[in-house]
């Protein structure tokens, strides 16, 4: 899945769980809040009913006239034809009824209950003790849509409560109230849910478009192109990364040009050089005299010295444009150490040097650049050994990774140089010998990377040890 329909997807998944629960939330709300609002509205009601029946009171007991018990029938049967958000009322939904200070039902709208005892109800019982009286009543028991909501109010003359009265609202009026509030609400949340919607569908879009400009980019790169880098105007994350794969396009193009020009050199010079070296050696064969003969040495050994240099550059070069390396294989270090051995015999003797190796005998790497750094490390070992001593070779397992360890005894490194035997072209001279190139340890530490390890150059007590971890 692209970039883009996984941030849509993640988007939209977020913003629907979001707004679930907001609509959850809302939706539980709505009813208790249409309710709260009517009994509010019923507590108005009956407060100012309250007053008119008190103006009609001429002593200490409640008397509903008969112009009162006429008014409140003909409201009872009113038809008020109103378009309440949408939403007709054609009849008089509250109930209204009026009882005495002792509880007795004096008028009913209904007629229905005139002269019981509506003292025990809620309402009416809690007015009476100056409180707040309200109730619910279902007049079905099992239907819950039955229920009514009564609010009382108490009816004083001259401070004194002489009676009370109670209208009541039935649920189903409220009903299509809720309803209509609930399908809003789920209408509105639709609406936003698809806004927010089309609000990620564009800004997906824009984040794919600004994505795909800079992979454009980074592909026409990758073919050896040199395009205009992307310009974006906001500055995010994108434009950083833009900008980094700008700069790392440059500096890789310089150390491509750089590798090119040294890979370049090196075999324009190797011809020259084969032929310099065999002039010298000729020379060397047909020259008698000491002076001439010392020059022609000269020649044929630093011929020799630079035509080294130019392998070890190749060779560094080479390794330098491995991004993998090849399938790892079961290398016997016995086997490697032995051909190193042959190769440099008549060094060796002429130090009467020996050479051992211990720990693990086989190891898993890629055996070409293994060869390559460990014949650098003997190499190494070989120049500052001391004569007569033994260099020390160890295959090493420890924690899930492994390696080989390179000992000689001879001089130390000094303590300003440990730290950068491994920079290029940095060496240090042995005892009695010239200066190496300094290049092996640069590139034993690179055969080290590619196999996602590492080296280590450290003094002993009475000579040097590297150790360089294969993965």
């Amino acid at each position: 899945m692209k970039l883009s329909g996984q941030f849509l997807l993640i988007f939209f998944l977020i913003m629907g769980l979001v707004s679930w629960f907001t609509m959850d939330l809302v939706l539980d709300e709505a009813q208790p809040l249409v309710r709260q609002s009517a009994e509010e509205t019923l507590v108005d009601a009956a407060n100012l009913l309250a007053e008119v029946i008190a103006m009609d009171t001429r002593g200490d007991e409640l008397a509903v006239t008969p112009a009162l018990r006429s008014a409140l029938r003909r409201y009872a049967q009113r038809l008020p034809g109103a378009k309440i958000w949408g939403l007709s009322k054609n009849r008089i939904d509250t109930h209204i009824y009026i009882t005495s200070a002792d509880g007795i039902v004096l008028f009913d709208s209904r007629g229905e209950n005139e002269g019981k005892d509506f003292s025990r109800w809620n309402d009416v019982h809690l007015t009476l003790q100056g409180k707040y009286g309200a109730r619910t009543t279902r007049t079905d028991p099992n239907d819950p849509a039955s229920s009514v909501l009564y609010v009382a109010a108490p009816v004083r003359h001259e401070g004194t409560l002489i009676g009370v009265v109670t209208l009541g609202k039935p649920g189903a009026a409220i009903e299509p109230f809720i309803e209509q509030a609930e399908q809003r609400l789920i209408g509105y949340g639709w609406q936003a849910l698809v806004a927010c919607l089309l609000l990620g569908i564009g800004l997906a879009w824009w984040i794919s478009h600004r994505v795909g400009r800079l992979r454009g980019y980074a592909l026409a790169v990758a073919d050896g192109r040199r395009p205009s880098p992307p310009r974006f105007r906001v500055h995010d994350e994108i434009r950083e990364l833009a900008d980094a794969v700008t700069a790392m396009r440059r500096r890789l193009e310089e150390r491509a040009r750089l590798e090119n020009h040294i890979t370049m050199l090196t075999h324009e010079m190797k011809s020259p050089l084969a032929a310099i070296r065999g002039a010298g050696e000729i020379l060397a064969e047909e020259v008698s005299e000491p002076a001439l003969s010392r020059l022609t040495g000269n020649v044929v050994h630093e011929s020799q010295r630079l035509s080294d240099l130019l392998d070890r550059m190749l060779a560094l070069a080479r390794l330098e444009k491995l991004e993998s390396l090849p399938p790892r294989e079961q290398q016997r270090l016995a086997s490697l150490l032995e051909e190193w051995r042959l190769s440099r015999q008549v060094l060796l003797d002429e130090k009467r040097l020996s050479v051992a190796l211990s720990g693990e005998p086989v190891l898993r790497v890629e055996p070409d650049t293994t060869r390559l750094a460990l014949f650098n490390l003997l190499d190494n070992a070989l120049r500052f050994a001391e004569p007569g001593s033994t260099i020390d070779v160890r295959g090493w397992r420890e924690e899930g990774q492994q390696g080989i360890d390179v000992s000689n005894r001879g001089p130390c490194i000094p303590d300003y140089a440990l730290a950068r035997v491994t920079e290029r072209f940095y060496s240090l001279p042995a005892p009695g010998e010239e200066k190496s190139s300094g290049l092996g340890l640069a590139m034993v530490e690179e055969i080290g990377e590619l196999h996602g390890g590492w080296l280590q150059v450290e003094n002993l007590e009475q000579g040097v040890r590297v150790r360089l971890c294969l993965g």
